[in-house]
């Protein structure tokens, strides 16, 4: 029975072991083959939530492995981090991970595999309820999305609500206090630029001689943008940069409704979006 339990203890080391990118004898094929499975988990993608718990035997193999954040990749190559957040002896994606819900056009729930490679990142591939496959949006070059780290502490944080609710990322309210309701044109989503008036917001917004703004998304991912004031035929404000690409990977059409909010203090550099789509 010991010699059994040996052997079990050596066979599972060997699994956890860190994958071989470049597999070539049959052997190391196989190996790489029976940790990939082993690394294979499974979670749930809850439209309720934007959050998900890891499952306990992940964390018990590889938590400890983790950071502050991880990487999402599909077939496609597109990336998505997610904050990671540590519970007890439980691990969390939080921030960005309502990001797979949007991106992927899931609307009743589904079903996600994580393919633990190593170093923090994941595999993905996605089945709806009824066990289809999920198409993966692709994108030339492939979308990366990346979170907001401004107040991200290097050290996991203490004393977190295990509720999925709270956990899930949302804007703090007094970004908005200053804010504006736009429904997005035609130029708004086709020409690269995001055009914000100067009267009643950008003269509150923004000081005199900025050029970038970061843009933060209702699901906690940053986008760098330039800043452009314009004078014809009005005094108004053009938001550039990535604009188009959080265009495209929230796939925003004319009409659209997106809320900007900021502080009345006219020294922005990040603006925060609440979308409608």
């Amino acid at each position: 029975m010991a010699n059994n339990d040996f052997e079990t203890t050596i066979a599972l080391q060997s699994l956890r072991a860190p994958m071989d990118p470049f597999p070539v004898t049959t052997e190391e094929r196989f190996l790489h083959e029976m940790r990939l499975r082993y690394r294979t988990y499974y979670v749930e993608c809850n439209v309720n939530y934007g959050a998900v718990r890891l499952p306990r035997m992940f964390t018990e193999d590889f938590g400890e492995e983790l950071c502050r954040v991880a990487v999402l990749v599909d077939s496609n190559n597109n990336q998505l981090e997610v904050l990671v957040d540590k519970i007890d002896e439980d691990v969390y994606f939080t921030r960005g991970w309502a990001s797979v819900r949007n991106f992927y056009n899931i609307r009743s729930g589904a079903w996600v595999v994580l393919m633990y490679s190593g170093f923090g990142h994941f595999g993905i591939n996605i089945h709806d309820r009824l066990q289809c496959p999920v198409p993966v949006p692709t994108f030339m070059p492939p979308m990366n999305l990346i979170i907001d780290k401004i107040d991200v502490s290097p050290q996991f944080v203490d004393d977190l609500s295990e509720d999925l609710h709270d956990l899930s990322y949302a804007h703090d309210e007094r970004f908005f206090d200053l804010s504006y309701e736009k429904s997005l044109t035609y130029f708004d989503v086709t020409d690269g630029y995001l055009m914000l008036p100067h009267h009643g917001f950008g003269e509150y917004a923004f000081h005199r001689g900025l050029t970038s703004v970061k843009l933060v998304d209702d699901y906690g991912n940053a986008w760098d943008c330039s800043l452009i004031c314009g004078t014809f035929p009005i005094k108004h404000f053009k938001v550039g940069g990535q604009w188009s690409r959080l265009v495209a990977a929230r796939r925003l059409t004319a009409g659209s409704v997106v809320t900007i909010g900021a502080q009345p203090d006219a020294n922005n550099e990040t603006l925060y979006l609440i979308l409608d789509a």
